[in-house]
């Protein structure tokens, strides 16, 4: 039984290493994008569509907006798009058009047979029409670096990729552990992003040409799908066209006082996008559950079983040891956050979210359904949108 134990905690503490060095490896791959990007003169830059869809009421959504209107791309056209007129995102539109004239607003109705996020990105691209050559895709609550359209586009122009994807970092404001765990679980999919294996479209900050568009079928499957990044996604591995990760396109996402259900919410979603449209990566998570559940689990048992006088002297030294490499692993993960916290809050953040993952792993296994923004959807092979209620 030990030897099982070891063998999965190595497994999970290897696993914690390779992707902290694909981590340190992002800033020279940022850097080396970053220079060949200085080489295209503004008037070789196409012009992008920024299509933005917007909802709800989030706090940092004005700062978020005004982030991605600031952008330094020689001919950018911003379009943000909502569901109706009278939202209290439209009503922040208008008032951000005042500053920025050249944003486009577009009412795209409810949703019939998608995504609603999937129906106003559609009505986004129809508003873009043929002016735009390349499209860029973008969520309104993460604040964005003057050149992150350039970051993301830039592959897109020097003819590397015909898709290039970015991500979003957690700035965490407090170091209550549900903050934290979020911050873990975000930087998590982050480094997984970091290997090629993993590398696919994020729907926070994507992009695409508008040939690329067209000649995938992007609207054909958006239209009838409960998602945009996942069955894109799907789609991409089943035709095995690349990806590119564009480390510079990276969003930061405040956060501070998260509050359990959201945080619980937002992870449920991510796992069942990928039952949906990938089924094959939602397995692979599966196995990452119990990598990452398992270990620990065995550790406090051991370390229980020794407090108690019912365990082996072996089985608390493996623990004690598996608690020592993980420590000194995640010590390393602290670094790719803005503002490190004290390491043992960070280590019991990190066995908080292993054990809601697997909560929520074994809740999205008889699921058949995905509730989304106050909408519930009923999904079918691929993430088709069978059926929907409001």
């Amino acid at each position: 039984m030990i030897w099982f134990w070891l063998l999965a905690a190595g497994a999970q503490c290897g696993l914690l290493y390779l992707l902290a060095r694909a981590g340190r490896a992002l800033p020279q791959r940022e850097a080396r994008q970053a220079a060949e990007n200085c080489t295209v003169p503004d008037e070789k830059w196409p012009k992008a569509a920024l299509i933005i869809p917007v909802a709800g009421e989030h706090p940092n959504m004005a700062a978020a907006l005004k982030s991605l209107l600031c952008q330094d791309y020689p001919r950018l056209l911003p379009i943000l798009i909502t569901a109706t007129a009278e939202e209290p995102a439209a009503r922040l539109i208008r008032d951000l058009q005042k500053e920025y004239p050249a944003a486009r607003h577009v009412v795209a109705g409810k949703a019939q047979q998608c995504g609603q996020k999937n129906h106003n990105t559609l009505q986004g691209v129809a508003a873009a029409g043929k002016e735009a050559e390349v499209y860029v895709f973008c969520d309104s609550t993460h604040l964005a670096r003057p050149d992150f359209v350039r970051c993301l586009t830039g592959p897109i122009v020097r003819g590397e990729a015909a898709f290039s994807t970015g991500y979003h970092m957690v700035d965490a404001r407090d170091e209550q552990t549900v903050t934290l765990a979020y911050a873990f679980c975000v930087l998590l999919l982050r480094l997984l992003q970091a290997l090629a294996v993993f590398t696919q479209p994020w729907g926070g900050a994507m992009a695409m040409s508008r040939a690329a568009f067209r000649e995938y079928g992007v609207a054909e499957l958006w239209a009838r799908n409960v998602v945009d990044d996942c069955s894109l996604a799907g789609l991409l591995l089943g035709r095995g066209v690349h990806v590119c990760l564009c480390p510079g396109a990276l969003l930061r996402t405040e956060a501070a006082g998260h509050a359990l259900p959201v945080w619980r919410d937002w992870m449920e979603r991510q796992v069942l996008f990928l039952k949906f449209c990938v089924p094959g990566q939602w397995l692979l998570l599966g196995l990452l559950a119990l990598l990452m559940a398992l270990p620990p689990l065995c550790a406090g048992l051991a370390l229980l079983g020794g407090l108690l006088n019912v365990g082996s002297a072996a089985a608390v030294f493996t623990a004690l040891l598996y608690l020592a490499a993980l420590a000194a692993v995640l010590y390393v993960w602290r670094e790719f956050l803005p503002a490190p916290p004290p390491l043992w809050r960070w280590i019991w953040a990190y066995f908080c979210a292993s054990a809601m993952f697997v909560r929520v792993y074994c809740r999205t296994i008889p699921a058949r359904g995905i509730i989304w923004h106050g909408l519930s959807y009923t999904v079918g092979q691929g993430g088709t949108v069978l059926r929907m209620q409001r």
